[in-house]
């Protein structure tokens, strides 16, 4: 959430009026800790007012900020799937992520997000803008939406039974 929080302080520096939400709680070893740095960094910033800290939402209610943010960001630094992004994605808000693991997969470059590289606050800042850009946010909400269709229990049962059949019916391999 550093990377999320310094990319909001790079916005704001560049004159953009955004807020940042960040919804969920510490969690790992250092969890509490970071929070509390992350709270430094707000009050030392002077973007108090632009960054609220968001308790743990049911699953049901975390769709709801999604719909209500214009983009999401995921600045993971390793991601086996991706969850937020795809459910994000599905709400019709486009995705600003690190370009690793499974976020690779779930984020079609320029489509329906941006795939990030680097942790640099500006390169991020830069990304979020073009999301933002109105011209481009209403072609991103509705192609992250179409995306996200794909990823159906029905789609990946179909898979999943495709794949069964091709293994049943091919030979086995002597080694």
């Amino acid at each position: 959430m550093d990377l999320a929080l310094e990319t909001l302080i790079e916005l704001r520096n560049r004159g953009r009026n955004i807020m940042l939400a960040i919804v969920g709680g510490p969690s790992g070893p250092d969890g509490r800790a970071t929070l509390a740095s992350l709270h430094r960094r707000v009050e030392e910033a002077g973007v108090i007012s632009h960054v609220s800290f968001i308790a743990p939402q049911s699953h049901q209610l975390l769709s709801t900020w999604m719909r209500a943010s214009d983009v999401v960001l995921v600045p993971s630094r390793t991601e086996s799937f991706g969850l937020v992004a795809l459910e994000s994605s599905a709400c019709g808000t486009p995705v600003v992520a690190s370009d690793v693991g499974g976020l690779m997969t779930l984020i079609d470059e320029g489509v329906t997000g941006f795939l990030v590289d680097e942790r640099d606050p500006e390169v991020w800042a830069n990304a979020v803008e073009v999301a933002l850009d109105p011209q481009n946010a209403t072609a991103m909400s509705n192609a992250a939406v179409l995306l996200a269709r794909r990823y159906t229990w029905r789609s990946a049962a179909r898979s999943l039974a495709d794949l069964t059949e091709q293994l049943a019916l091919s030979g086995l391999v002597r080694c």
